[in-house]
């Protein structure tokens, strides 16, 4: 019954999934092509993709991450971890408790990104830095974000029992929603976008979109029982 009633709100959200693709294009379409940052991050992005493709898929890190996720979701929703393990050939912790959030939460935050920001952050705070750190870090960005989309698509082709239990359409609808939310928060400070502008355009363009599809549904309604 709670599968069947995720799978209609998956449904139901696909309004808002395509509402913030859009807003999340407009978004992103600012951005100068000629950006010297946004270069950066493209290298580091390519340097991922060769690595994967050229040299090895690094799948004990991705597991690695995946289940710290799990574990740091499952603690901001008050429970606890009973058993951890992490192998290459996957992953698996047992919790005291489990919700869509604490399932799901590997698949739309990129755990070494968030690392890697809390480490510059850190670093910016105390006033240590090292030469050309900016650059470095926006090259790591690319990197790290090109390992999670990339090895969350493979893992996602998987039968993955988070996805099982929490319904496929409305696991896959969340998972692109919160992806690009996350990905907009990491590139709002880089590249000066507005992140408030983008979730503003994201509810929007939903509400639009579900104007427009109670429109059609009530005048096809309207011309079967006229």
């Amino acid at each position: 019954m709670a599968k069947t009633f995720k799978t209609i709100l998956g449904l139901a959200m696909i309004p808002v999934a395509v509402g913030t693709a859009k807003a999340f294009h407009l978004a992103i379409s600012d951005i100068s092509l000629f950006s010297g940052m946004l270069r950066v991050l493209e290298r580091g992005v390519l340097a991922y993709l060769a690595f994967h493709l050229l040299i090895i898929r690094p799948v004990y890190i991705y597991v690695l991450g995946h289940e710290c996720v799990h574990i740091l979701a499952t603690w901001l929703c008050g429970g606890r971890v009973v058993s951890f393990s992490v192998t290459p050939s996957g992953g698996n912790v047992v919790t005291s408790k489990t919700n869509f959030f604490i399932e799901l939460s590997p698949y739309f935050v990129p755990f070494y990104t968030i690392m890697l920001g809390a480490v510059y952050v850190l670093l910016r705070a105390t006033g240590k830095s090292i030469p050309h750190m900016t650059p470095i870090f926006i090259f790591l960005i690319g990197v790290t974000l090109a390992f999670h989309f990339v090895m969350t698509a493979e893992i996602l082709k998987m039968q993955q029992s988070d996805i099982a239990r929490s319904g496929l359409v409305f696991s896959l609808v969340l998972i692109l929603v919160l992806n690009l939310v996350v990905v907009m928060a990491v590139f709002s400070p880089l590249f000066r976008i507005s992140f408030l502008d983008f979730i503003k355009d994201s509810y929007a363009n939903s509400v639009e979109i579900y104007r427009i599809a109670y429109l059609r549904v009530t005048s096809a309604l309207k011309a079967l029982t006229g």
